[in-house]
């Protein structure tokens, strides 16, 4: 179903979209009278309404159902931070993925520039309008140090550097799955990370991956004991 992101959205009888989201609609997406279109606020509201009429400036809608959107997932991913061009896939897949938090970490091997808030919003809306994934999520620019990590039931370390996996197969109420750079982890963090209570380091049987495809096979791994 389309999707548009609007932030301020309340549950209402009726709706009307005016300014770039009327734009987009209109001329690119070329919305008709008699469509479905989901509005999502990126926090867990969800309104499937109908296109009641188009004119020069607005979309006028009308509220057809209110989702249930309770989150599945208390799963979270930290990511050493990769090129431009890496990074954003991995914001992208996040949030289709359905991912609460996004910890970025520059690391010792990781890219130091990181987009500006708005192009990171704009990715996360792309992702969240294409996917009808009704949560943004939160994205946390921090070190390895800062991170939460007694939040985590589980912890699961993709390292192809390391020479002793383990391997606990738990299906935990909440994941943090953690992926280096392009880089790799230097080995001071390798030990930091290693020293962390409760972490699972797997060792996949691959050639070395980039950091989107490591994200998508990590998350791939772990949805599958979620749903064992």
């Amino acid at each position: 179903m389309r999707a548009a992101w609007i932030s301020d959205l309340i549950e209402g009888e009726s709706y009307s979209i005016a300014g770039d989201v009327h734009h987009h609609l209109v001329h690119v997406v070329r919305i008709s009278v008699g469509d479905d279109l989901l509005l999502l606020n990126g926090m867990g509201l969800a309104i499937k309404t109908q296109v009641e009429a188009i004119t020069k400036k607005a979309i006028i809608l009308k509220h057809f159902e209110t989702l249930d959107t309770k989150r599945g997932l208390s799963f979270d991913i930290a990511i050493g931070v990769p090129k431009k061009e890496a990074l954003e896939l991995c914001l992208k897949e996040a949030t289709e993925i359905g991912v609460r938090r996004i910890f970025l970490i520059r690391g010792d091997y990781s890219q130091v520039k990181v987009p500006e808030d708005d192009r990171i919003l704009k990715i996360l809306v792309s992702a969240l309008e294409q996917s009808n994934s009704p949560y943004l999520p939160e994205v946390i620019i921090t070190e390895w140090e800062r991170i939460p990590w007694n939040e985590y039931a589980s912890k699961l370390l993709l390292d192809s550097q390391t020479l002793n996996p383990t391997q606990n197969k738990q299906t935990p109420d909440s994941t943090l799955l953690i992926i280096g750079p392009e880089g790799g982890f230097s080995p001071n963090e390798l030990s930091y990370l290693h020293g962390r209570e409760g972490l699972e380091v797997l060792k996949l049987p691959t050639p070395i991956l980039r950091t989107p495809t490591a994200l998508a096979v990590g998350a791939g791994i772990v949805l599958e004991r979620l749903m064992d």
